[in-house]
Parts: C-alpha cells; structure tokens; sequence
C-alpha cells in the first residue's frame, strides 16, 4: 500500500505540475512512460484532464470512504516538509497543492471504487443531441433543461426540436443597438447539435466542438469563431460577409454551403466547399475553392493544399455514415473516440499507420463498428469500460 502511495504521490505532483505549466522535459518523460504502461493509466489520466469531471466524480463516489485516502495523501505533503520535493509544492503555490491532494485523493478513491464493484459489461452507445449553452451573461444551459424558449435582450432563442436551437431578433435592423451580445454552444464528446442563428444560417455541430457567435449580427461582417468541426449553410447576403476563424485560418464567404474540421488535436484544418465558393486566408497566404475542392491547412509550417475530393464521403457525418476513405487508422479512432467518448489505447503504436477504407454506421453500437473494422483481418479490439484496447 506504501508504495502504491508513493506512486499516487508522484504521478499526482507530476499531473499537477502539467496543469500549471512548471513540468520540466524529464518530468514529462516520465510522465509519458507512466501513461504507455497500460490502458488503465491513459483511461484515469484523460479522466483527471477534465477539471469538471473531477469533481462531479469525487461527488458521486461521496459514498466511499475518500477521508482515510485524504489523510494518507495530507500526510505524504507534510513528510516531505524537510525535502525538496515540499520546495517544488510551495513554488508551484497553494493553489497547486490543494490541487495535488484532489488529485491523488481521486486517483486512491478511483482505485478503491474499482476494487470493490467488479466490471459490467454494458454496450457502449452512439451519441445524440448533446449541448451546453453559454448565455452571455455568464450563465450556463444544459440542453436537456433548456425551457421552450429563453430571450435575451431582443433576441428570442427557441427550442426548435430535440436537437435544434434557434436565434430570432424582433428588432428592424435600423434598430439593433452597437451592442455585441455573444454566446457559445459547446457540444460535448458523444454529442451532436443543429443551430440557426440570428441571420438564418444554418450551422451543424459535431461532437467536441464549439461555436462562440453573435446573439444578433451587427455592423459589417457576420463573424463566428469554431472549434472541431462544423457544416454550415451560410444565409446569402452580398453586403454583409460570413466569416469564420478556426485556429489560425479564416473562411470568409457571401453565400454557400461547407464543412470545416479542425481540431485542436489534428495537424491539419480542412475546409471542403459544397457549393458556391468561399475563401480560405490564413497568415500571408489565401485560396479560393470551387464545389468538390477541399484546402488542407498544416498548422504547423502555414502551409495549404488544394485538393479534389469526393464531397458526399466529407459530410458523411452528418448524414449518419462514417466513410473512411483512405484514412489511419489512428484517424478512424479519433472520430470514433469523439463520437462514443472513449479512450483509445494501442498496445502497439504502429498500428496508428494501419490504412482502411469503407463505410461504417454513425448510430450503431461501438461493438458493431469495431466488428467491421476487425472483419479485415489487420487489427482487434477489446473493450474495457470505457477503453478501448487495440491490439494486432
């Protein structure tokens, strides 16, 4: 038990230091090592990434005994009063340490959960409409609370459907104020959401986005920020551009329809027109696409592409498909990790560079997605709660 503290302690202080920008190079080595030796390790440390997650878990498991594991970790922090390792708590500040002892309590806690209810096989489902509402005001909505309709200011927001909102002003617009009110719809891992907004764009949301925009658009763009990946169908009006800013790439256009995909944890931005035309600008460099052209941004080097591609496999997604044309399969887990919000664990890293193509159901369970993956022969899968193992 002593050194399964020690650990506790070690990785918790090393998870800690992460969150608050002090881990040095070899910390992170061994940080990394940490993670690569099991499922089970990447499973708790993508778990304690999430600060929301955290605590609501340390509520719900308030039925176990989490005082003696506190009190074990406390005194781990005052033993260490006369060494280094109390030096590094107190430079990271109190903040950091408090921090530190919810971590490893959980980790302990975590532990002790698993040991005393043994696993459950359940299937492990789709997702489906999902959202969080952040109101301009600070105030957060969770869809499934969401009354009929709220407003704010002059702008009625209604609950359309079971997955769809939409933004509708009751001013003329030689009467909306110079005032920009925002909110921010974020659609978590497992979700999916539809949106209209103020001007009667339609925007399509996949799961582990978010989108911040204007209650109601004013003065001489309409302007939105993305995160993931979205399909939007762009209300045409000449006199008043649309633009939307992923990373470090702009897409502006008058009037068309087109997905963008770029998430955080990707390399590339692609933004693929399905008709009209839009422009793609990043820093010093642009591209006009044409229907069936797709830009490629490397957020790395700047660099953009162009290339022809089959638009009907890139919008896949929101037609209730996952086309996998030419992709790694590294590429397919992460869709699928977004989707059913999972963890993905390789046993062997190379099998990332595995290439596949076919087609897969987007609402199927995760065991029957991954039963045609493993009908070609070239990789298994095992699932472990909420992990899945990928094996040759």
């Amino acid at each position: 038990m002593e050194k399964l503290e020690h650990t506790v302690f070690q990785i918790s202080e090393l998870i800690g230091k992460e969150r608050f920008g002090t881990l040095s190079e070899e910390e992170n080595e061994v940080l990394e090592e940490w993670r690569r030796q099991s499922a089970e390790h990447e499973t708790l440390y993508q778990k304690l990434q999430d600060t929301r997650y955290l605590s609501e878990s340390v509520a719900r498991l308030s039925g176990i005994d989490t005082r003696q594991p506190l009190l074990h970790m406390q005194r781990q922090i005052a033993g260490f009063t006369r060494r280094r390792q109390v030096l590094r708590l107190r430079q990271i500040g109190g903040v950091a340490a408090l921090f530190l002892i919810l971590l490893g309590s959980f980790w302990l806690v975590h532990r002790q959960s698993s040991l005393r209810q043994p696993p459950v096989d359940r299937p492990i489902l789709a997702g489906g409409p999902r959202a969080v509402l952040h109101l301009g005001n600070g105030e957060l909505i969770h869809w499934d609370t969401l009354q009929q309709t709220i407003t704010q200011g002059e702008v009625r927001i209604s609950k359309t459907d079971d997955r769809k909102l939409s933004y509708d002003s009751r001013q003329e617009k030689n009467e909306k104020s110079g005032k920009v009110v925002y909110n921010e719809i974020e659609i978590p891992r497992g979700g999916e959401f539809d949106l209209v907004l103020a001007d009667g764009t339609q925007v399509w949301l996949n799961a582990e986005s978010r989108l911040r925009y204007p209650v109601e658009f004013s003065g001489k763009e309409r302007k939105v920020v993305l995160e993931g990946e979205a399909y939007f169908q762009v209300k045409k009006n000449p006199s008043l551009p649309f633009r939307v800013e992923i990373r470090n790439q702009v897409i502006e256009v008058l009037g068309t329809e087109f997905n963008v995909s770029g998430y955080k944890d990707e390399v590339h931005v692609y933004t693929t027109l399905v008709n009209g035309k839009v422009k793609v600008a990043t820093t010093g460099r642009d591209m006009t696409l044409l229907p069936g052209e797709q830009c490629v941004l490397d957020t790395g080097d700047g660099s953009m592409i162009r290339q022809q591609v089959d638009v009907d496999k890139i919008i896949s997604w929101k037609k209730g498909k996952f086309i996998l044309e030419e992709q790694t399969l590294e590429q397919i887990m992460q869709k699928l990790a977004r989707w059913y919000d999972i963890t993905v664990f390789y046993q062997n890293p190379a099998l990332k560079n595995k290439v596949f193509k076919g087609s897969v159901p987007r609402y199927a369970e995760l065991q029957q997605v991954l039963n045609i993956l493993e009908k070609t022969g070239e990789v298994q899968f095992h699932i472990q709660n909420r992990t899945v193992i990928v094996k040759e």
